[in-house]
């Protein structure tokens, strides 16, 4: 012990104990309370809310009379269905709020400002007016969470909180999430998928890829009026074409996962356009019981084709159905399709607080308040619940869904999956598909998903990452098309540019992929989406050189798993290698350009002894063995080309 301790006083040794038992120091009466983006959570998700408290140091103290004009404003937008729009602020701990500044710009604003908890909110009505001015509005309230509530399209500049934070911690959720898992690397035959449909030809489907994403309508299994289900066969295409029992047993049988991505309303129960969502009128769509009804069909879908075997008196079978129950043919089940679309508006758009609702009750029956027949966890506990792809890969959307966990599930996620889409383009968030499409490395696709891993990591660490839409159109006058370069067509382009996505969704840590899609919707058409298949058209099917590309990706690196990039040393070329346990590897290389060079005399150092050098090629799904190598201390020397190569060791 130092001499110089010797000389603190006894009172202040025990002060300092005081302050030690805290945790925290709080703050003088009506001092400013500390506000930074990650508190900012976006119920409605639509524009960047993190812009109400991203200028806090330079807005001087409006509580004193000295405030300073802002210059960075949150406004989600002028689209009148999205009000009201919900913005909550949490402290992180419980805050004896006194008053609250907000900076007003434009005209006069209604808003309503809200303490409490969700579902128990109590209302504080404001008008926002004046003219480039802070004006104050009293609380007088403790609370965690501050929420803010446009109720028509306004402007917020900045907010500046004053109050004083409490001596207890705030509750934290009581649900254990527990340790991560150890996380096992999906081998690249399992990770590399395609969008499907029960009409596509078996032995072409399975030859690309270990997954498939099978668009799947719920109105195709549910009769009206009594919405008895029918599966063997569906009641879609007539009701006797389609044999759903038999197309997940005959691809289970090829290695082929499969997860049903069960889309849109049914008629037998909901009027309105199919993508709106599955809610009676007047229900509230962020109550998970407003779902019962999409829940309990989702229990007969795992039911049916879960691992574990239902009570007959359980299912609800139309008369010609045979009665079986835990098929073992499926493992996920994914519940709707793009459910932030906003093209279909309030009706059809699901916020985040919406899908975290919907997931709850399709999960597990909202923790088993719905019923034993709800949530596909009631039917066959193994079952996944895959959530809605979202159409805009938006953390902002995540972190509400979450929110929604932690205060009505005591955090426990209702989701095995987040699921995302994401398409590489030169659009803008006003036109996302503007001109043509780029490269995934141009569009930086490896970072951006792994910005998604990253978040799963720290915020759900049970799920899995799926991207389950991506991919080019080849025809030239589609927005995001493939464009030729150099040496390559278009169409080279597209097979070149999905393998160097598969490569990259791989190294960010995704777990599957699912191009969009299979097969052309319409070969000679140059719309969007048009011509995006890896075959040509239902009922030509004809193998585009993607086709073969990727079918050589999954053959040569069944059972690998990315296991790092190798350092080349340049810029110009980028290699990652994948490993089997315990046996072969190998090595993608290639240039993640777009200006049809060559690198010249690349050294690389693959860590083998012999290995042999694979083309990707048209019409051969293994691609082409270039030449047998032997290494010099593990290293070879070739010229490398935007088209990647595999190095497969012998």
């Amino acid at each position: 012990m130092s001499r110089f301790s010797l000389l603190i006083p006894f009172s202040s040794v025990l002060h300092f104990a005081a302050f030690l038992s805290l945790g925290a120091p709080t703050c003088r009466a009506d001092d400013r309370i500390p506000l930074t983006p990650n508190m900012i959570i976006n119920e409605s998700g639509f524009g960047d809310a993190s812009a109400l408290v991203d200028e806090q140091d330079a807005i001087g103290d409006p509580g004193s009379g000295k405030g300073l004009r802002p210059t960075h404003p949150f406004f989600p937008g002028w689209t009148a269905w999205q009000y009201p729009l919900h913005v909550v602020i949490d402290l992180k701990t419980d805050v004896q709020i006194s008053r609250v500044f907000l900076y007003n710009e434009t005209g006069e604003s209604p808003l309503v400002l809200q303490t409490g908890i969700p579902k128990a909110w109590k209302d504080y009505p404001i008008t926002l007016n004046g003219y480039r001015e802070w004006k104050s509005f009293p609380i007088g309230e403790s609370t965690r969470y501050l929420r803010i509530t446009l109720l028509k399209p306004s402007s917020l500049p900045e907010l500046a909180l004053y109050g004083t934070k409490q001596a207890r911690a705030a509750v934290v959720p009581t649900y254990v999430i527990g340790r991560a898992p150890q996380r096992v690397r999906t081998s690249m035959d399992q990770l590399i998928g395609t969008n499907a449909f029960i009409d596509d030809p078996i032995d072409k489907l399975a030859v690309p890829v270990g997954f498939v994403r099978e668009y799947h309508n719920w109105s195709w299994d549910t009769e009206a009026p009594d919405g008895k289900v029918r599966f063997q066969p569906s009641g879609a295409a007539g009701g006797k074409s389609w044999f759903f029992d038999d197309f997940y047993a005959k691809l289970k049988a090829h290695q082929v996962m499969v997860c049903p991505a069960i889309q849109n309303s049914s008629p037998a129960y909901f009027k309105g356009e199919p993508d709106y969502k599955p809610v009676a009128d007047g229900a509230d769509p962020e109550d998970p019981a407003s779902y019962i009804i999409h829940a309990s069909h989702l229990f007969q879908y795992a039911a049916r084709y879960g691992s574990t075997k239902v009570a007959d008196s359980m299912v609800v079978l139309a008369a010609d159905q045979p009665r079986t129950t835990g098929e073992n043919s499926l493992h996920y089940f994914e519940d709707w399709n793009e459910p932030d679309k906003t093209w279909k508006g309030r009706e059809g758009r699901f916020n985040p607080f919406d899908l975290a609702a919907m997931c709850s009750a399709d999960y597990d029956g909202d923790q088993g308040r719905l019923g034993k027949s709800a949530g596909i966890k009631n039917a066959d506990p193994n079952a996944k619940l895959v959530m809605g792809g979202l159409a805009d890969m938006s953390i902002t959307y995540l972190n509400a869904m979450k929110f929604w966990a932690d205060t009505h599930r005591n955090g426990d996620f209702p989701a095995d999956v987040i699921n995302v889409h994401h398409y590489s383009n030169d659009g803008t968030p006003e036109k996302p598909f503007r001109n043509t499409g780029i490269s995934p490395e141009e569009d930086h696709l490896k970072e951006k998903l792994a910005e998604i891993v990253q978040w799963r990591n720290k915020n759900v660490p049970k799920a899995e990452v799926w991207l389950t839409e991506f991919g080019y159109d080849t025809n030239p006058k589609s927005p995001f098309h493939a464009p030729a370069i150099g040496p390559y067509s278009g169409e080279e382009v597209q097979a070149n540019w999905l393998v160097r996505s598969y490569l990259a969704l791989a190294a960010a840590g995704v777990d599957r992929a699912a191009q969009f899609m299979f097969r052309d919707t319409k070969s000679d058409g140059g719309g969007v989406f048009e011509t995006c298949g890896m075959v040509t058209e239902k009922g030509q099917w004809k193998p585009k050189p993607s086709y073969y590309y990727i079918a050589t990706l999954k053959n040569r690196l069944t059972g690998m798993s990315f296991a790092g990039e190798i350092d080349t040393g340049r810029k110009d070329v980028l290699a990652y290698r994948f490993e089997r346990p315990g046996g072969r590897s190998a090595v993608a290389v290639w240039r993640p350009t777009s200006d049809g060079g060559t690198s010249t005399n690349v050294k690389l150092n693959i860590n083998m002894l012999s290995a042999s050098i694979i083309h990707f090629t048209t019409g051969d799904s293994h691609g082409e063995i270039a030449s047998d190598v032997q290494t010099t201390a593990g290293t070879i020397t070739l010229d490398v080309f935007e088209k990647p190569v595999l190095i497969v060791s012998h």
